[in-house]
């Protein structure tokens, strides 16, 4: 399933260092026109699972576990280099109905993206039949942190980066000056029946930003209670889990985001 993302004005569940980290790498796709198709992105990451299974087959295994690869910005379409939560979810149905499948562990190396489908793949996650693991060696912050949380088993590696980063935010632009330093007339004009068109934007626009942060509050309350379901009695709340800290893969340790510290070779002998 593929559409159109916007990372653009839309509510982000991102740590801000990794969003900035990675628009150098968008810019330049843009610049030299070599993303990827959706079906493309779709098609490696089914190619490297097949990979995997031929492997394990090859060593006589008749059941073996699976990697899904969850790197880049979380989007809900699969676009740019990235597969999209959309394409997740489709992908981890097929193997939950494999019966050769032993188990999928989440290679999860992000510091999250759009809240819009993270959900719907947490969710998924939670709900598969499979054992299911998610394991870092990188990131593991905000949107990706709530995909981890639907997993059986959250793991890190002694030498992952950060970990956490539990909230959401959003970077809007009004783009309306630039244009009309270019010479362009910008008329925005409303129907009578229409008062709540747009109101969000039209009250940051008169510098008022209590409408844009109620719905940043109703989205957080939202992803925190999400994390305190999933992860239930682990978490230890040190009062600043779920204001948005990350953590070391020790101090996440500490706090209940994740389970054990080790590799991902040591993940794949759990199944």
């Amino acid at each position: 399933m593929h559409g159109q993302n916007n990372f653009i004005n839309t509510p982000l569940a991102i740590d801000k260092a990794f969003l900035l980290s990675i628009i150098p790498t968008i810019i330049l796709g843009y610049q030299q026109n070599d993303f990827l198709s959706a079906e493309k992105i779709v098609e490696n990451a089914q190619k490297n699972i097949e990979m995997q299974a031929s492997k394990a087959q090859s060593t006589g295994a008749d059941v073996y576990p699976v990697v899904l690869n969850i790197s880049g910005p979380i989007m809900k379409y699969s676009s740019y280099y990235y597969l999209g939560t959309q394409d997740m979810i489709s992908i981890l149905k097929n193997l939950d109905q494999n019966s050769q499948i032993s188990g999928i562990i989440l290679n999860i190396d992000s510091g999250g993206g759009m809240v819009s489908g993270t959900a719907e793949l947490t969710a998924t996650i939670k709900n598969l039949t499979k054992p299911t693991i998610a394991f870092t060696n990188g990131y593991m912050c905000s949107a990706a942190m709530d995909i981890a949380s639907g997993a059986d088993l959250r793991m890190g590696s002694p030498y992952a980066d950060m970990i956490g980063s539990i909230g959401t935010m959003m970077s809007y632009q009004d783009f309306s000056a630039m244009f009309e330093k270019w010479g362009a007339t910008i008329y925005e004009l409303y129907a009578p029946q229409s008062t709540e068109k747009n109101k969000e934007f039209r009250e940051l626009q008169a510098g008022n930003k209590e409408a844009y942060e109620e719905r940043l509050r109703v989205l957080t309350e939202d992803f925190i209670a999400r994390m305190q379901e999933n992860l239930k009695e682990s978490i230890q709340d040190d009062k600043f889990v779920f204001k948005g800290k990350t953590y070391s893969p020790k101090e996440a340790l500490a706090v209940g985001l994740i389970d054990e510290i080790g590799t991902l070779e040591d993940a794949l002998n759990k199944f």
